[in-house]
């Protein structure tokens, strides 16, 4: 009997933080690694998007697959046409005849659930009416993984945090933070504000705290998110919550992160670790990453996260999670902080899918490596490979660009590069991708030399 699987990869966050992203409705896209899923023959795929995905982007997919002919057929694709910046699952709960028609199709399987990119009552409704579970947690347990919930479940898993403050819910509450803070950290420090619910770094605001004074409004905040205004920043921290953080500044700092789930048994697995690779201001904007994590701290952070993941089972969460950490480099020992729980896919998910997908690669977690064919794979990946030289190129002009300068994912010696965001390229100039060598050296000399070639197709 065939499984049903419903991919419904909505970015299910206030749009006020999804209007901050370049090109939003495409991230829909990360999501499509999990076509490689329809190698089962008892696998079929619904899969969900916000608009029209370009027929060369769905064979580019369905080409890493050893029968691309067979996997078409069971692979249902719902386009909703709808570009707004918003949540796909509330624009799918707007249209009653595609929640009939994925129901439909899932009614002959012997197995449906939902696949979400994260989960929220908005999830749950779709779930409910298609008759289907959803693999994630319960939407009450969504809190856990907002900013405040990250600091409180490492607390109670023995994982050190920065010095802050949490459960923040008013700007006077935050002023008083921000005061405590700076009586405790030696002049010229500084602080972050971070709100409940913001993601790749884009809800946060740096705070010079010499220049803190009576008034929060006054003090000189500085948004990571351009669009970002004192008066939008105060009305999100009363409706959702925050929290302030002292911003780590030595040299050396790192942000490396673990990948875990919880099946639906209550068992923890540990997926992978990577290095974040971030920049914007003050180094708080994901940009993309390298896996895996360096040797020094790899074993550290997968313990801390072993930690949290099992106070996180504890209470009930299932599903997909990444724990990002701050490594402060220091003597002999290196200290290490959580920074946050994402109880959702990542930036991070992807790539690591694709990777250990395409590479028939296996995760030893003694190591902390990708093993396929008794090599050790490594790769670089980025969702921001951006520039205005990219406007007008097409999916299938870069998938071919890259094909004919080899560089290409290539099966018999398991490495190469693979695309994604390209429903972005053509009108944004930013696509994603995902570069996978023998080494970390020969990973980035493929990233390096796809960004050349993609911007010389458009010569």
């Amino acid at each position: 009997m065939i499984t049903t699987m419903v991919i419904l990869p909505s970015l299910t966050f206030p749009v006020k933080e999804l209007r901050k992203i370049v090109a939003i409705q495409h991230y829909e896209e990360r999501m499509f690694c999990w076509l490689l899923e329809l190698a089962d023959p008892d696998v079929q795929i619904v899969y969900v998007s916000s608009v029209r995905i370009d027929p060369a982007i769905i064979d580019y997919y369905l080409g890493f697959l050893d029968d691309p002919d067979n996997a078409v057929k069971r692979l249902h694709l719902m386009s909703l046409d709808d570009a707004e910046p918003r949540p796909l699952s509330a624009k799918l709960l707007e249209r009653q005849e595609v929640l009939a028609d994925i129901r439909e199709l899932g009614s002959g399987s012997s197995h449906s659930y939902v696949w979400p990119f994260n989960v929220t009552v908005l999830e749950a409704e779709v779930a409910r009416i298609i008759e289907a579970p959803i693999y994630g947690p319960h939407p009450d347990l969504i809190p856990l993984g907002s900013k405040s919930g990250s600091r409180n479940i490492a607390r109670a898993a023995g994982v050190p945090v920065l010095r802050g403050a949490e459960d923040l819910t008013s700007v006077e509450e935050v002023e008083n933070a921000l005061w405590r803070l700076k009586r405790l950290l030696p002049a010229g420090a500084s602080a972050v504000i971070k709100l409940n619910n913001g993601f790749s770094g884009q809800g946060n605001a740096i705070v010079e705290l010499d220049n803190l004074t009576t008034l929060l409004s006054g003090s000189g905040l500085t948004f990571c998110a351009s669009e970002e205004t004192w008066t939008s920043f105060e009305e999100t921290i009363i409706r959702e919550g925050a929290v302030v953080e002292e911003l780590v500044r030595s040299p050396g700092v790192l942000s490396p992160s673990v990948q875990m789930k919880i099946t639906t048994d209550h068992r923890l697995e540990m997926l992978s670790t990577h290095d974040q690779i971030l920049g914007g201001l003050e180094d708080q904007v994901y940009l993309g990453c390298r896996f895996p994590a360096r040797r020094p701290y790899r074993t550290a952070i997968q313990d801390h996260a072993r930690r949290i993941g099992e106070a996180l089972a504890k209470r009930g969460v299932i599903g997909s999670f990444g724990i990002d950490f701050i490594v402060v480099p220091g003597g002999a020992e290196q200290r290490i902080y959580v920074s946050e729980i994402n109880l959702r896919l990542g930036g991070t998910s992807h790539p690591f899918y694709m990777a250990s997908r395409l590479t028939d690669g296996r995760y030893d977690v003694g190591s902390g490596e990708l093993m396929a064919e008794g090599r050790a794979k490594f790769y670089i990946a980025t969702d921001n490979l951006k520039s205005k030289n990219l406007v007008g190129l097409s999916a299938s002009e870069a998938i071919g660009a890259l094909e004919r300068r080899g560089l290409g994912y290539d099966h018999t010696s398991r490495s190469g590069a693979v695309l994604h965001l390209l429903g972005a390229l053509e009108s944004y100039g930013k696509v994603g991708a995902t570069c996978i060598g023998d080494s970390r050296e020969e990973a980035d000399a493929t990233y390096a030399e796809v960004v050349r070639v993609l911007e010389d197709a458009v010569l």
